[in-house]
């Protein structure tokens, strides 16, 4: 009875987190800013990585399985590649970071994944922020010396331009300096809605009091128009001022 209890557990885990995986990897994909680069597009953040990286947090050592099978399928789906070179495509953009998260449990112990922004953050900004970004940019240029892309994301691989490798490698940065608590917030939300009511009464229900909500309210609406400008889409060449 307690073997079939934890298998039942651990597929209910494993369905959960594979599930996230793919929802949110396609709704990054979606959300993150592009660019175009010598007529190829290109992410300025690619989110995706925000997603790894949530997930593992959360679920743990558990949810390696799902985010492996997340990313194959997602791989698959978005750019029709044959199953060897969704496979390779696959371990270029998860080795580094399973590895980096190995590290960092060895390193801090079992809770590496807790308390994100106040403990070991420059441990985790090093593994994470500097050394997976990198990592990754390697290993797809190293997969890609090897084996052959589509042409539509074969400039990822190494067939670019030094400034198109410049921006793929500072998108990588961008993710998980800027973006990554952000997606682990709405995963943690969506995973426990009791977390979503804490983070309600303790953060964000403070700011909107009688005394603080004309100021949070002002600095919504300057933000949001602030956003509507950078963000609307609009003919530009590329300079070299990026």
């Amino acid at each position: 009875m307690f073997v079939e209890h934890n298998l039942i557990k651990n597929i209910k885990i494993f369905t959960l987190a594979f599930t996230l995986t793919v929802v949110l990897i396609q709704l990054s994909r979606f959300i993150s800013p592009l660019a175009i680069i010598h007529s190829s597009y290109i992410f300025l953040a690619w989110m995706p990585l925000c997603v790894m990286l949530s997930i593992l947090f959360i679920f743990g050592w558990r949810g390696v399985v799902p985010v492996l099978c997340g990313m194959f399928c997602t791989n698959l789906w978005n750019f029709h590649l044959s199953f060897l070179q969704t496979a390779v495509m696959l371990g270029s953009q998860t080795f580094v970071v399973l590895c980096a998260c190995a590290i960092l449990r060895w390193q801090l112990g079992t809770r590496w994944r807790y308390g994100l922004t106040s403990r070991y953050v420059w441990q985790r900004l090093f593994w994470l922020g500097l050394v997976t970004p990198i990592g990754i940019k390697c290993s797809m240029y190293l997969v890609g010396s090897f084996f052959d892309f589509p042409l539509k994301i074969s400039t990822f691989f190494g067939d670019a331009d030094a400034i198109f490798t410049v921006v793929d490698l500072l998108s990588l940065f961008t993710a998980v300096l800027i973006y990554n608590m952000l997606f682990y917030y709405l995963t943690r939300m969506i995973v426990s809605p009791h977390f979503a009511q804490i983070l309600w009464r303790r953060d964000i229900a403070p700011s909107l009091g009688k005394e603080k909500r004309a100021f949070t309210l002002s600095w919504l609406a300057a933000l949001s128009v602030l956003l509507l400008l950078l963000c609307t889409p609009y003919e530009n060449d590329f300079i070299a001022g990026y």
